[in-house]
């Protein structure tokens, strides 16, 4: 059973920057994000170094569960994904999809040498079409 949730090491001084900055309050949400965005561009990355691990319980409330889960479910077209027995695989299937997204916001944002907001807002309407990133991310939290 997990009780944490990685965080890739390559990426702990963007995470710092992100929350020092106000771009994301917490560690937590701007992997939520990732993962979301690393999932919409099909981008999982396994990771092996790790920095600082979060206490799953941190992931509380219907929204980050729901999106870790519905994750996990599309990932492997199975809605047993649910089981109690399988939320270590919920876990780390989170954790390669945020790892993927954080890659897409360095080489997207970070490397380009742009505002993390104008950035992230820029990312953002470059995921609009017939469906945006933030309904990907509600129609997760509804499923």
């Amino acid at each position: 059973m997990a009780t944490r949730v990685r965080r890739p090491a390559e990426f702990e001084e963007m995470l710092s920057e992100l929350r020092d900055e106000g771009i994301f309050p917490t560690f937590k949400d701007t992997l939520v994000f990732a993962a979301a965005l690393g999932f919409r561009r099909g981008n999982r990355k396994p990771f092996q170094k790790s920095s600082e691990p979060i206490d799953l319980e941190v992931f509380r409330g219907d929204f980050d569960r729901t999106i870790m889960s519905m994750i996990a479910i599309e990932e492997n077209s199975d809605p047993k994904m649910l089981a109690p027995s399988n939320e270590a695989e919920r876990v780390l299937c989170f954790e390669e999809y945020a790892n993927g997204g954080l890659e897409i916001m360095k080489r997207e944002i970070s490397d380009g040498k742009q505002d993390w907001r104008e950035g992230l807002l820029s990312l953002i309407h470059r995921e609009e079409g017939d469906q945006t990133i933030l309904d990907d991310i509600t129609e997760l939290a509804n499923f």
